[in-house]
């Protein structure tokens, strides 16, 4: 990360479908027409399952790659844990999508991954896009430096301490809820 006071966000689900929305819009206004959609996980599958439905693509495939713990903790460098499922074909039109292109190894990898196969034509996006990636996603819906905590990932953070008491007004029950559990 490019700065050592972290700025944390959560964005809630009515967010996240207007971020989404402004993702597909800007896909569809591009003319890109994916046949397929790999989803980038975890944190890929619920947008890729959502940009699929409002771009009308049919097809979702998966790769699995891990590479963070935390906003200020990550791997060395992201390990590909799940290989493109289905394999992708070379006539494929795939767009991947992720939910944040952080450093941009992860997508870096992603691409490498999908170029094993021959692929032609496959473009990136992501909910979020930070200044300091080394890699730019062909579509995304925000630039930010905040580390974002999105709803599907609340118990993770949890388990992590990553900061969901400022969030407490917002999601109260949830929170309670969640910590009985965690």
């Amino acid at each position: 990360m490019a700065e050592d006071k972290i700025r944390i966000r959560y964005v809630d689900w009515k967010t996240l479908h207007k971020l989404l929305a402004k993702l597909a819009l800007k896909i569809h206004v591009d003319g890109y027409k994916p046949n397929i959609i790999y989803a980038v996980l975890k944190g890929g599958l619920i947008p890729a399952r959502i940009i699929a439905d409002l771009l009308g693509v049919e097809e979702i495939g998966v790769l699995g790659v891990k590479f963070y713990y935390s906003p200020m903790e990550r791997r060395h460098k992201p390990v590909l844990t799940i290989p493109p499922t289905p394999p992708p074909r070379r006539e494929y039109r795939i767009l991947i999508v992720d939910d944040v292109v952080d450093s941009g190894k992860t997508m870096q990898l992603v691409i490498d991954e999908l170029n094993r196969y021959d692929i032609k034509c496959f473009k990136t996006a992501s909910i979020h896009y930070k200044p300091w990636s080394i890699y730019k996603p062909d579509y995304y819906a925000e630039e930010t430096r905040d580390w974002i905590i999105y709803p599907w990932e609340l118990g993770e953070s949890l388990r992590k301490r990553v900061g969901l008491e400022e969030f407490q007004r917002d999601l109260g029950e949830i929170l309670d809820s969640l910590k009985t559990i965690i």
